[in-house]
């Protein structure tokens, strides 16, 4: 029989359906279409005009087929992402643009698929007709070549200040003095590479700022020379462990590698990110050990392992991990899985990003400082929509999980990469718990829900018979901070100051996050500032905490959208109602 037209007379179109599903080829003038066998159709393309196109339709009706003809023949070739923050405003937008060749007519507009994680934040929202039901929840169409995104940024803050509570502070000073004591023993607890040498780094930066906003300013340093000289020895490239530039693979690789960092690039952000947010600690409060003639240009290879900016350089690829329109990073080096490429820890990429914030605030490189912002806004905004799904528009009703712990191109999956235990599973996208892990705060109800539901998920794992070996309160203070965010009392209570603590977090620094959260509320994401390095919190009367931190040599004044100003001396931190 002939082929199908769907239903207009157009010999350019063949339309079929497989599987209750409908798609139309798109041939050039010219063209002709053959039957040649039951379920084999071919298309007999033209002298010169060696194109055709394809589309997934979203319905079989005839004025979807004319939608769909009318922009088959603009072709890509090229796509491209714009990104820029605004201090004032503390807004960033994001454009998104695509290229076409005209391969018959005029017409080089196309359409345009806006995931779940862009539509809220498209300006202006555009009308949408025609969409698709996919992993990613509904993908709607648009026509044109450009979208623009716009979000608010709501501050990353290097540290919190001193605790009121006089009786809080002598609590978190007396686990201070015993993790201060054992601080060396946060390094090569599990491994000696990327991975776990920088989550001692990331711990230690931690416990640095604790000590200096309790005033320990002698811990404080002992901290800072631990730092220094923990980076120096791996930066310097003179002992056995060490970085270097592969110019064949383009990438800087870490010796020994951890979770095959280099024999399959996996990870490369998670790990880098720990040393980046050590880093950027350090330059916060010597600057001129960051600077291009110390170690400042070795650690922006580090940066530019997993954010180059640049397209087209020989020794970086733009943005490594990150997937622009996906909107998140992608963690495994090879994508060897049926399922396409997959992360796991969603909050380490953030940690990655909140490091490179910090960065490029405390060396003046605003550059790097406005990617950072950009990323970390970016995956924000993918992970409440695809890990958590905190608003119920993605996850299928036979998915069955309050949320997502590694999200791939093709599936949603509740494990980990090495153990089934449900506190891991959760955990894994919460940790490292640091100031810039506010973002988790966005929906109380939701985190309140998933906290509820835990203590069932460890029953139904142990009734499985099943035990990978950790306490059972394993990770019991990353989930305690992570329920501070939605409610200070409820993180108290979830944690046992004699319990276990993971690998890559001390004591201090989760007393010291209940008792502040406890003193100031929940984050308030209703403010926002015209500086980056900004917080704001709110407690259930309404009282606000704002605070600011200032990178630069001179003093800056600080003005919230509330119309709180703050005066903030140079290197410094305020925290004020």
């Amino acid at each position: 029989p002939p082929p199908a037209r769907g239903g207009i007379d157009d010999d350019r179109v063949a339309v079929v359906a497989v599987g209750g599903r409908h798609y139309a080829i798109f041939g050039p003038t010219g063209g002709s279409f053959e039957w040649t066998q039951p379920t084999e159709l071919t298309l007999r393309l033209p002298e010169g005009k060696r194109y055709f196109s394809v589309a997934g339709l979203p319905n079989g009706n005839a004025d979807t087929v004319r939608e769909f003809l009318a922009v088959a023949h603009a072709f890509p070739t090229r796509t491209q992402v714009e990104w820029a923050y605004d201090e004032k405003k503390s807004r960033v937008t994001s454009t998104f643009r695509v290229e076409t060749v005209a391969k018959e007519g005029d017409n080089r507009s196309t359409l345009m698929g806006i995931y779940p994680h862009q539509w809220p934040a498209l300006a202006p929202a555009p009308t949408s007709k025609h969409g698709y039901d996919t992993v990613r929840g509904r993908i709607r169409l648009v026509p044109g070549n450009t979208f623009t995104l716009e979000r608010d940024f709501h501050g990353v803050i290097p540290m919190w200040g001193a605790l009121e509570d006089e009786a809080a502070s002598k609590s978190v000073t007396s686990l201070l003095v015993g993790d201060l004591a054992k601080s060396d023993q946060l390094f090569n607890k599990m491994g000696r590479g990327t991975y776990w040498v920088g989550k001692g780094l990331g711990a230690a930066a931690q416990l640095m700022s604790v000590a200096e906003a309790e005033g320990d300013l002698k811990a404080r340093d002992k901290l800072l020379a631990t730092l220094k000289s923990r980076l120096e020895s791996w930066l310097s490239g003179e002992r056995a462990t060490y970085f270097y530039h592969d110019a064949g693979i383009g990438s800087l690789l870490g010796i020994p590698q951890e979770y095959n960092s280099v024999t399959n690039m996996n990870d490369h952000h998670f790990h880098y990110g720990y040393w980046v947010m050590a880093a950027a600690h350090v330059a916060l409060r010597d600057p001129q050990w960051a600077s291009q003639q110390q170690w400042g240009a070795m650690v922006e290879k580090i940066i530019a392992d997993i954010a180059t900016p640049e397209r087209g350089g020989k020794d970086f690829p733009f943005l490594r991990n990150y997937d622009p329109y996906e909107g998140h990073s992608w963690a495994s080096g090879d994508a060897d899985f049926d399922d396409g490429n997959n992360q796991e820890s969603s909050s380490e990429a953030i940690n990655a990003w909140a490091g490179l914030v910090l960065w490029g605030e405390a060396t003046g490189n605003k550059k790097l400082r406005d990617l950072g912002i950009y990323l970390y806004t970016s995956e924000i905004a993918s992970i409440r929509q695809y890990w958590f799904d905190d608003q119920r528009q993605v996850f299928d009703a036979e998915y069955g999980k309050p949320f997502a712990s590694m999200v791939f191109g093709g599936k949603y999956a509740y494990n980990t990469w090495w153990t089934q235990e449900p506190r891991q599973i959760f955990g894994i996208n919460l940790l490292p718990i640091t100031p810039a892990s506010t973002y988790l705060a966005n929906n109380p109800a939701y985190m309140r829900s998933v906290i509820e539901a835990l203590p069932g998920e460890v029953k139904a794992y142990q009734k499985r018979g099943m035990d990978d070996g950790t306490p059972a309160d394993v990770w019991q203070e990353v989930i305690a901070s992570y329920a501070a965010l939605a409610d200070a009392d409820l993180g108290f209570s979830l944690w046992n100051r004699k319990g276990s603590v993971e690998a890559g977090d001390t004591r201090t620094r989760t007393l010291y996050w209940l008792s502040s959260l406890k003193e100031m509320g929940q984050p308030d994401f209703s403010v926002t500032a015209d500086t980056p390095l900004f917080a704001v919190f709110k407690k259930a009367d309404g009282t606000r905490t704002y605070l600011a931190y200032n990178a630069r040599s001179e003093p800056v004044r600080v003005t919230f959208s509330s119309g709180k100003v703050v005066e903030v001396p140079a290197r410094s931190l305020v925290r004020t109602r």
